[in-house]
């Protein structure tokens, strides 16, 4: 009867640099979480309404960790991070770009819904900040056949493929209309009151239940429509049975 469980890592193989596996319960549009060529499929479930989906801006801090609000945040900038060029910048490029006021990140938008993972068998927060896939999914939100039924589930599931590298890098999300079964709505029926992305202003767990005083924050997902007024998007309403 060891003291250490079968699968523990000893801390004399890892490296210093070594970096931790993604959270499975966590998924973003990044070369993190799927490579060059890959495709990942899920079926978004809840809206925001319900606390599912959640919009706003965000930024990592000097100490690498991330904050969340649901408006364009006051007062950041003593607090926000340096920008891709200004950390791998060397000594006298950096003064230059500090000089310039051009070290500093700024705050860039977000999307984070609810999405179930076949492959997972889970449910997953999946984070966007990219606005041409923000744009594809504001599309397929505007067509008349893909909505959430009144389970809150999605009429459909989504094909998300990544081709390229870098600056390279394109993102296609590809809908497909696959009703859910009614199976799978009970389980999301009994698995969407423990999940409260209002949790992530707070950089508290989603996945720790919704509060007993729980209310939304922010405003709820909008589009630019041909005349440049925004408007509320359409929130309400594989090989496995989802």
């Amino acid at each position: 009867m060891g003291f250490f469980p079968p699968d523990y890592k000893p801390a004399s193989g890892e490296s210093s640099g070594s970096k931790s596996e993604p959270n499975p319960k966590y998924w973003e549009f990044s070369s993190k979480h799927l490579g060059d060529g890959e495709t990942i499929s899920f079926r978004p479930c809840g809206i925001f309404d319900t606390g599912h989906v959640v919009t706003g801006y965000q930024y990592f801090t000097m100490e690498g960790r991330i904050r969340r609000f649901p408006k364009y945040p006051k007062d950041f900038a003593e607090d926000i991070g340096l920008t891709w060029e200004a950390k791998n910048a060397k000594p006298e490029a950096l003064e230059k770009l500090e000089a310039e006021g051009k070290a500093k990140d700024r705050p860039k938008f977000f999307m984070s819904f609810i999405n179930y993972f076949p492959d997972r068998k889970d449910f997953v927060c999946v984070t966007v900040t990219q606005k041409k896939v923000r744009e594809q999914i504001e599309a397929i939100l505007d067509m008349e056949d893909y909505f959430f039924m009144e389970s809150g589930v999605a009429n459909f599931t989504v094909t998300v493929k990544r081709k390229g590298t870098g600056t390279e890098t394109t993102w296609t999300v590809t809908p497909t209309l696959k009703k859910p079964t009614a199976a799978f709505e009970e389980k999301w029926n009994a698995a969407k009151d423990g999940i409260w992305l209002t949790a992530l202003y707070e950089g508290a767990d989603p996945f720790a239940g919704k509060p007993a005083e729980a209310k939304v924050e922010g405003l709820p997902p909008t589009k630019r429509d041909e005349l440049g007024a925004d408007k509320e998007l359409a929130t309400a309403g594989v090989g496995e049975d989802w």
